[in-house]
């Protein structure tokens, strides 16, 4: 069912604007008669197709248009108008509008647009399609769209920064992902090495790629994102250095107050310091027991690291990542804490690419003490923070598990090709 709103202060042309929808199925017409209205009625509910009047009293459609996208972007608008001047015309598109159609209507035209209005709206409430060509490693329901930086030189990569950084972008964590990105350029550039920076995209997320990133060390770049950027969700190959980045979601609005100001979107915003007490009283009760259940898990996985080192073998190292896999997901599942869940889930990943021909006994020796104390920190944040919430900050572990993570993984790491001093990178 596609939800239509007329706005319009002339009641015949409510009444034809009626008439002409008649012949289309699956539409649930609703009308307004001022822009005052239009906004009262979309700050309840949503409209996917609205006809809007500009030279209306009380609220005209330019103020209706400005606060009706912001209320949902997805709202498509069109502007109707007894002027066919330029100037209103390209005001109302700047405002949000997606079409501007003169009155009188031409039934025939009006009809036609109205099909393929239909049709995109259609088409955007499924825009979630899973792509075979894909780039990014997190998600093949994307946008067929791509944008692509080719940099061959500061100029190029300057021009990156600006299209991110110098615009309003529905982003979180967008200028700490660009200002990563934009200083290991800053370091390939200077070592001749030529790189693309690509950005796929779906509703909710963002995936941002730096490609041809091979000739910087892996250690480098990850002690680099956790001194920066330690909450990032990213993943990190030879080539490609790649950050998911979440979306803005707007909050719902119980009341508007109509206004010339803009609505304000609502980020996503992080206490400095919160207490395990404050935590768990606003944590759902329903999840603690998933929380309990870890105790058994972490006498399993601390026996599964044992037999590990006592016989390195593949089937070994699955038994061990098959444990932590519950810690990946009892923390995946806690807002607070999903960054935690994707380093380990980053990990298990990688362990599980190993092969035996690299289980040396040094490295296993190594390895099996890094799980352990990786385990014994995990045991201790879900004691402190859940059981005895004495923890004073729940994130008072996050610097040292995530180090962990990236420490293991060091371990197996091939040698990258070194051009230069790899202090240089540290241009924060």
């Amino acid at each position: 069912m596609v939800r239509v709103l007329i706005v319009d202060d002339n009641d015949n042309n409510r009444l034809t604007l009626n008439l002409l929808l008649e012949n289309e199925e699956g539409l649930e017409v609703h009308e307004a008669e001022d822009g005052h209205v239009a906004v009262e009625m979309c700050s309840k509910q949503n409209f996917d197709l609205i006809f809007m009047d500009i030279m209306m009293p009380n609220m005209n459609g330019f103020e209706a248009t400005k606060i009706i996208k912001q209320l949902n972007k997805n709202s498509m608008i069109i502007a109707l108008s007894a002027l066919d001047d330029d100037d209103s015309k390209h005001k109302m598109l700047a405002l949000g509008a997606e079409d501007y159609l003169t009155k009188p209507l031409s039934s025939e035209l009006f009809e036609s647009r109205v099909k393929q209005y239909i049709k995109i709206v259609a088409l955007r409430a499924n825009a979630k399609t899973a792509s075979t060509n894909v780039l990014n490693p997190f998600s093949n329901a994307i946008y067929s769209r791509t944008l692509t930086f080719r940099v061959e030189d500061e100029g190029a990569l300057a021009e990156y920064w600006d299209y991110w950084l110098n615009a309003e972008k529905n982003v979180l964590d967008l200028s700490d992902a660009v200002r990563l990105i934009y200083g290991f350029g800053l370091w390939l550039l200077k070592n001749q090495i030529l790189f693309s920076i690509v950005v796929e995209e779906s509703h909710d997320k963002l995936y941002m790629m730096l490609l041809n990133v091979g000739a910087i060390k892996n250690s480098v770049i990850r002690n680099i994102l956790l001194k920066h950027f330690a909450t990032a969700k990213y993943i990190l190959n030879k080539e490609m250095l790649a950050f998911s980045l979440d979306k803005e979601q707007k909050s719902e609005v119980s009341k508007l107050e109509i206004s010339d100001d803009v609505k304000k979107v609502l980020t996503k915003t992080h206490t400095n310091v919160l207490s395990a007490v404050s935590y768990v009283e606003s944590t759902a009760i329903s999840f603690l027991p998933k929380l309990d259940s870890l105790e058994q898990i972490n006498d399993e996985t601390d026996n599964a690291i044992v037999a590990f080192e006592k016989e390195p073998t593949k089937r070994a190292m699955g038994i061990v990542c098959d444990n932590f896999q519950e810690y990946a997901d009892v923390l995946e599942q806690l807002v607070d804490f999903q960054h935690l869940g994707f380093a380990i889930q980053t990990l298990i990943n990688f362990l599980t690419t190993l092969t035996e021909e690299q289980f040396a006994e040094d490295k296993v020796k190594k390895l099996s003490s890094m799980l352990i104390n990786l385990l014994h920190d995990l045991n201790s944040w879900r004691e402190n923070v859940f059981i005895s919430q004495v923890a004073r900050d729940i994130h008072y572990l996050d610097a040292s598990l995530l180090s962990s993570c990236i420490q293991i993984e060091a371990i197996f790491e091939e040698k990258s090709v070194d051009t230069g001093a790899d202090d240089e990178i540290e241009f924060f």
